[in-house]
């Protein structure tokens, strides 16, 4: 199954979020603008204001992968000039709503990636392990800039990342089985 929008907003859900930002997630439909593209969801959202009014919401996209961790994944979202929001953008797996959990100080800084944010599921020991390296390993990647930019990386780091791959790799290997 692996991450989804949550199904329920439940007390693990709120504790969660309560890690994130103050304030109440709710759930938002998903009806991607015209010509919005995945992982583009900033520039969505600013189209669809320039094109209808409104702001762009600020905050986090709330996943869950059921009795493991959930991830809070930085958002922008349209607020129209009603002060209803949509999620113009279309997401990689065809979700149809999202869990947004606003955070007005979330503002997109091209200047500044905001990493994902990681919480085990309570009572899930392989999961809390698995987000506690998650976390490291991406403090070691972070401090080289944006994901997915190539980077060299020093020996020191690399060293670091290779003493604790290899058991995060297995920690998501048991969380699917």
């Amino acid at each position: 199954m692996g991450m989804d929008t949550p199904a329920a907003i439940d007390a693990a859900v709120l504790a969660f979020c309560a890690t994130v930002a103050p304030g109440l997630p709710e759930y938002v439909d998903v009806t991607p603008g015209e010509g919005a593209r995945i992982a583009y969801c900033f520039d969505n959202a600013a189209a669809q204001v320039a094109q209808y009014g409104g702001e762009i919401a600020w905050g986090w996209a709330i996943w869950r992968w059921p009795g493991r961790y959930f991830e809070a994944e930085h958002h922008g979202i349209w607020r129209d000039p009603q002060g209803r929001l949509h999620d113009v953008t279309p997401m990689l797996y065809g979700q149809t709503r999202i869990l947004f959990l606003s955070d007005p100080t979330a503002v997109f800084d091209p200047e500044r990636y905001r990493t994902n944010i990681l919480g085990a599921e309570p009572g899930n020991a392989a999961a809390a392990e698995y987000v506690a390296l998650a976390n490291a390993r991406a403090a070691i990647l972070n401090a080289y800039g944006e994901p997915g930019v190539e980077h060299a990386i020093t020996p020191e780091d690399q060293a670091r990342l290779d003493a604790i791959t290899p058991r995060w790799m297995a920690l998501h290997a048991a969380l699917e089985g």
